[in-house]
């Protein structure tokens, strides 16, 4: 009875703390920031408004710098102009991107150095009243970190064309971030300790009724198709529900597919750095009745990472083992173009 009171006063605290990061109506993620020995630098980052009604982006605050500012860059032939904006708009249903040359903050007066693997805080304010603070990865690789289409992605686009199914190939294809997480397995903390092999990524819950363990059979079944090609892929669960899906929990929860399957505990933050990578969505509902009690909204594609670190295919929930299997066979037996 003591641990149900616990958790009934920790989960308000918890969802709270993810309210001011995240209004239900606005939806920021993959925030980055130059690092810089320097006073001057940029952030960047993706807005999402759910609302039906536009808003706008007022101004952009952060403690470590003495003055911020909305700016866009201007191409004129081969110059390049930068102009202060008043304020960004974002149409109602629309996903805004503050990105290299285009709209931007411009951060000044810094007070220190902004070191590359850190983090730093910006609080944004809107003219809708509402305020969100988020953590901007200091990096020097952009969020999403878009490559140029390469011998892979033509070969998959062509094979599309012949009527065979790798999955819905992305074009061009992108570098996803690496991120560090309490995973299922403590020889793993980091998404890139699975490099070198293909990776097909879930993001869901332990408590999903349905999609989640659904796919996770799926999962399971192509493994079996695929015979001695498994051996190339590692089957990953993100969870979105960190507070409760522990990393115990989930390595219990795995055991009832594949053991070898890995599942990261990634919180909020973490989650909303890398969504840009994959486009996935989640978003918490709670039950009226209990402060205790919420299930999660979230999407349900499966998404295809190769040995590097790109994001090569995603998969439609629906997909059928046997497809899913023949499009990883697939994948896995193409030459390396290096």
């Amino acid at each position: 009875m003591k641990r149900l009171l616990l958790f009934m006063l920790c989960v308000p605290l918890v969802l709270s703390a993810l309210a001011q990061a995240e209004h239900p109506h606005l939806q920021v993620t993959g925030a980055w920031v130059r690092p810089t020995t320097e006073a001057t630098s940029a952030g960047y980052l993706q807005i999402r408004n759910y609302a039906e009604q536009d808003d706008q982006l007022l101004t952009v605050t952060s403690e470590q710098a003495m003055m911020t500012e909305l700016h866009e860059v201007i191409m004129d032939g081969d110059i390049m102009r930068m102009r202060q904006v008043e304020a960004i708009d974002i149409p109602a249903g629309e996903t805004v991107a503050l990105q290299p040359n285009g709209l931007r903050i411009m951060l000044m007066g810094l007070s220190q150095p902004l070191i590359e693997g850190e983090t730093l805080p910006l609080t944004l304010n809107f003219v809708s009243g509402v305020v969100v603070t988020v953590e901007a990865l200091i990096t020097f690789d952009p969020i999403p970190y878009i490559l140029p289409s390469d011998a892979l992605t033509e070969r998959a686009l062509e094979v599309v064309q012949d009527g065979y199914y790798v999955g819905q190939v992305v074009n061009p294809p992108i570098q996803v971030h690496n991120f560090s997480a309490p995973s299922s397995d403590e020889a793993v903390t980091q998404f890139s300790d699975l490099d070198g092999k293909w990776r097909m990524v879930f993001f869901g819950y332990i408590r999903c009724p349905d999609f989640c363990p659904m796919t996770l059979i799926s999962h399971r079944r192509a493994k079996e198709l695929l015979g001695d090609l498994a051996e190339a892929v590692t089957f990953v669960l993100v969870s979105v529900d960190a507070d409760r899906d522990t990393p115990e929990a989930l390595a219990r929860y795995l055991l009832n597919f594949d053991p070898e399957f890995v599942a990261f505990s990634a919180d909020d933050e973490t989650l909303r750095r890398i969504q840009p990578d994959y486009g996935f969505y989640y978003e918490r509902r709670m039950n009226a009745n209990s402060l205790a009690v919420y299930t999660i909204d979230h999407s349900t594609r499966s998404y295809l990472i190769d040995p590097d670190g790109v994001l090569r295919a995603s998969f439609a929930y629906d997909t059928s083992p046997n497809a899913l299997a023949g499009a990883l066979s697939w994948y896995i037996n193409q030459p390396d173009d290096e």
